[in-house]
């Protein structure tokens, strides 16, 4: 699948593993988000990168890998042990006529999709442990990434994301009651669930807000979906670092406008959008436990 390439050097002394893989949190208004990863990047402390190239670009879907779901860039990939600077990923996305990334909208069309730079570059500093293994999950972002700017000719995925170090995780779920997701005031689908959203923000006594490049904004979101089998309408945040955040529910999500990137100076007015929350809900994630919050319904 991967051909280790060329790089490396300056660790400090014998070998480790490294593992990657990637997950979303949802966006509305779009069935597919196909991304073309060409290569995965590591640069060490000391020493050159190294570049790990898929034998065929990997076309992966992102709007599939929500909840727990992943997709796997490095599997147990070996490096040389020691201190890293920063991770990279390198993909085919431009407005160039080939269809490698792109967006299939609700309606059936076919949008191009152009990343800035044609990367995502994690500058989070990890080490590796001779005959140890470093894995991560990167969050990439979409309802706060993803945007078509009017004048260009497809959309802008912009490099919103975290990377969540998955020896030392959590996670939170819970249940939302359905008054709240039938209330007057919803603008989501029951059907399918967009617009049925927790918002998760980093820190206690947040006052939640939408996307609009101002504080504060969404660490992750989640999707309210019914569970079948117990009757529930549910949500799950599998991959959460280890603190305290506040989360709050919203069936308005699918006003929640990204920011326009190609605004300037920022932030965009036009993503500064009126969506009600309800109180948001103290929540402290502890490495190796979920924590369920549940969501009730109007007293």
């Amino acid at each position: 699948m991967l051909l280790a390439a060329c790089g490396g050097g300056g660790g400090s002394g014998g070998t480790g593993a490294v593992s990657l893989a990637i997950t979303d949190a949802p966006v509305d208004g779009v069935d597919q988000v196909w991304v073309q990863f060409e290569a995965v990047e590591l640069k060490p402390k000391n020493g050159s990168a190294i570049r790990f190239e898929f034998d065929t670009p990997l076309s992966v879907d992102l709007k599939t890998l929500t909840g727990s779901n992943t997709e796997v860039l490095l599997n147990s990939e070996e490096v040389p042990a020691g201190e890293y600077n920063w991770i990279r990923l390198i993909v085919n996305a431009d407005f160039d006529g080939e269809p490698d990334s792109y967006v299939m909208t609700d309606m059936g069309e076919l949008v191009e999709i152009r990343v800035p730079s044609g990367e995502l570059k994690l500058v989070s500093g990890f080490t590796v442990v001779q005959g140890g293994e470093a894995s991560f999950v990167i969050d990439w972002n979409l309802r706060m990434g993803l945007t078509r700017p009017p004048g260009l000719p497809g959309y802008l995925l912009k490099p919103a994301h975290r990377i969540v170090d998955l020896q030392e995780y959590g996670g939170i779920e819970g249940t939302v009651d359905t008054a709240l997701l039938t209330h007057e005031s919803c603008t989501s689908d029951m059907n399918t669930g967009e617009g049925n959203e927790v918002y998760v923000f980093a820190g206690a006594g947040v006052t939640p807000d939408d996307v609009d490049d101002v504080d504060p904004e969404p660490v992750t979101t989640a999707r309210v979906m019914l569970n079948e089998d117990s009757g529930n309408y549910e949500y799950s945040l599998p991959f959460m670092a280890p603190g305290t955040y506040t989360v709050a529910f919203t069936c308005q999500a699918g006003d929640d406008i990204s920011p326009d990137p190609t605004v300037l100076p920022p932030p965009d007015p036009a993503a500064d959008n009126v969506i009600e929350f309800t109180p948001g809900i103290d929540v402290t994630v502890v490495a190796e436990q979920t924590e369920t919050v549940n969501f009730p319904g109007p007293i």
